[in-house]
């Protein structure tokens, strides 16, 4: 039998769901206001089955969220890091293109 507290959580974003978060991070860092939460609810007929009820993913900027981390922003994979506008330490800096 499975142990469902020791079983990791699983959430599936499609390219669509990545991308309305990161336009989301832009419109939000160019002033406008936006709503940056994406909701993923269980759906029993979906192939690609979330491994909770529900689950609610917020964008936050990497100023914001770095600023309140006792830590800096970890290393990344080199080709995630190199196809990034943004360096890995979260924070934008004046040589960084958008």
């Amino acid at each position: 039998m499975e142990d469902p507290i020791n079983q990791p959580s699983i959430i599936y974003l499609s390219r669509r769901n990545l991308e309305a978060l990161l336009s989301k991070l832009n419109r939000s860092f160019n002033g406008e206001e936006t709503q940056c939460t994406i909701i993923k609810v269980q759906q029993p007929s979906s192939a690609y089955r979330q491994t909770m009820r529900e689950i609610l993913v917020v964008a936050v900027d990497d100023e914001e969220y770095y600023a309140l981390q006792a830590r800096p922003a970890g290393e990344m994979y080199p080709l995630d890091e190199a196809s990034l506008t943004v360096p890995s330490t979260g924070l934008r800096n004046s040589s960084t293109t958008r």
